[in-house]
């Protein structure tokens, strides 16, 4: 067996969080902190210091403006200002750095050495980071008339939900091209290119507080999931500027690029597999969900599946108070893809959830699948901007062809991929963006 050491497992949990959280961490400290061309590190959250470096909207057309890339900075116990700086390049897209080291402040020091720096960023538009796009324009009410017109459950789940969810797709790209057009002029300015310049950028700007020769500069990064696409990217722009790079839960770049997000689906199956051999080996007062053997807890699963399949639960909120509500396939569905994107902490109270609703109470997954709900754009504006010259799911036809795939390739995960990662609300946006900007298509 592979050996694991904490800080990957670490780095890739925090990172999945931020994945499919949708949320950002709180801005405490950068609304003061005045963007600088140079790096100006400002004390921040107690033990860090925090920069937001200006860099350009456009390199290849500077006259467009700037925005400023929020840095945050841990020095490692033996440290100098002149010790090298690993930047840790968070997941997502829609993954906060700043979040990402705070989280992990305890152990990057023990894992790597305290004679370095240690530092993360958010992205372009991202949290702290500009330039940032609402796509609906702070209008609460059209982005839940959206999710509930979208986001009808499972891509299968009735005759025409595929069809629905294709068709209503294009609602999306609309209101966030309008954003574009009348609000934010450069909201879509975010895209994976630009943000590899923008750690060139940063890592120059490094190099220069230091009087070192800027073209010595190189990138010192420790990239998780899609961290590992801004990875690859830089070292595709600009392979003589990296130094060391470490790309752990590796992301398929050619796939990303495409829009066409196939390969990590494969295993998905035996991460549920492996909650089934965990909780039978933690025995039944470690795990709520415990049976004689893993091939018995899977069987239950399957039976809870099956029952949810053919028979939603109602809520009447009557003995319990609250609203009505219907509990649905698609809420389990949801719970399992919550599960494999942060197993390591999601174990315990997925048993538990298990446990409640194999003995018929089914309230722990009210509103589950509700709660995959877009709520923030910025992951999905990234992923559109990115895959707007390559993207290869355009068409009703893509998508059926799409939804087949991840049905045919994972038995608990498959069917609710698709409506989980959105990758077909891309089809309707209209970028326009500088050809610096993109990976062009094959």
């Amino acid at each position: 067996m592979k050996p694991y050491s904490i800080l990957p497992i670490l780095l890739v949990s925090v990172a999945c969080q931020a994945d499919s959280a949708n949320t950002s961490t709180t801005a405490i400290g950068f609304d003061a902190i005045e963007p600088s061309a140079n790096l100006n590190w400002t004390t921040c959250f107690d033990d860090f210091t925090c920069s937001r470096l200006e860099v350009p909207l456009d390199y290849s057309n500077k006259s467009v403006g700037n925005t400023s890339i929020a840095f945050i900075k841990l020095a490692g116990k033996n440290a100098t200002a002149d010790s090298p700086s690993i930047v840790f390049i968070p997941g997502g897209p829609g993954g906060s750095g700043i979040q990402l080291l705070l989280e992990s402040r305890d152990l990057v020091g023990t894992i790597l050495g305290e004679q370095y720096n240690f530092v993360s960023f958010d992205p372009r538009g991202i949290n702290n980071s500009g330039p940032i796009l609402d796509c609906f324009s702070g209008n609460a009410e059209a982005r839940l008339a959206f999710n509930q017109l979208h986001s009808t459950g499972i891509t299968n789940v009735s005759s025409t939900s595929l069809e629905e969810q294709y068709y209503s797709s294009s609602i999306y790209g609309d209101w966030c091209n309008n954003a574009v057009k009348n609000e934010t002029p450069y909201g879509y300015y975010v895209t994976t290119p630009a943000v590899a310049r923008d750690l060139l950028t940063f890592v120059e700007a490094e190099a220069e507080a230091t009087s070192q020769a800027l073209s010595d500069a190189k990138l010192w990064s420790y990239g998780v999931s899609y961290g590992t696409v801004i990875g690859t990217t830089f070292a595709s722009m600009f392979p003589e500027r990296v130094g060391r790079m470490i790309l752990d839960g590796v992301l398929d770049a050619e796939q990303y690029y495409d829009n066409n997000w196939r390969d990590n689906v494969n295993q998905m199956d035996a991460t549920i597999q492996s909650f089934a051999s965990f909780c039978h080996a933690a025995g039944p007062t470690n795990c709520s969900f415990w049976g004689p053997t893993a091939d018995n807890i899977t069987t239950r699963i399957d039976s809870i599946i099956d029952r949810l399949q053919t028979h939603p639960v109602a809520l009447s909120g009557l003995q319990n108070p609250g609203l009505p509500n219907v509990v649905t396939y698609s809420d389990l569905k949801a719970l399992f893809v919550n599960t494999i994107y942060n197993p390591l902490q999601s174990f315990p109270l997925t048993a538990e959830i298990l446990h409640e609703v194999e003995h018929g109470n089914v309230s722990a997954l009210v509103g589950a699948f509700d709660g995959l709900a877009i709520t923030d754009d910025a992951r999905l504006i990234v992923q559109c901007t990115d895959s707007s010259q390559r993207n290869k799911l355009r068409t009703i036809e893509d998508f059926r062809s799409y939804v087949q795939y991840t049905t045919s390739q994972s038995h608990y995960i498959g069917d609710i991929y698709p409506i989980f990662l959105e990758t077909i609300l891309c089809r309707s946006f209209r970028t326009n963006l500088p050809e610096s900007m993109v990976i062009q298509g094959q």
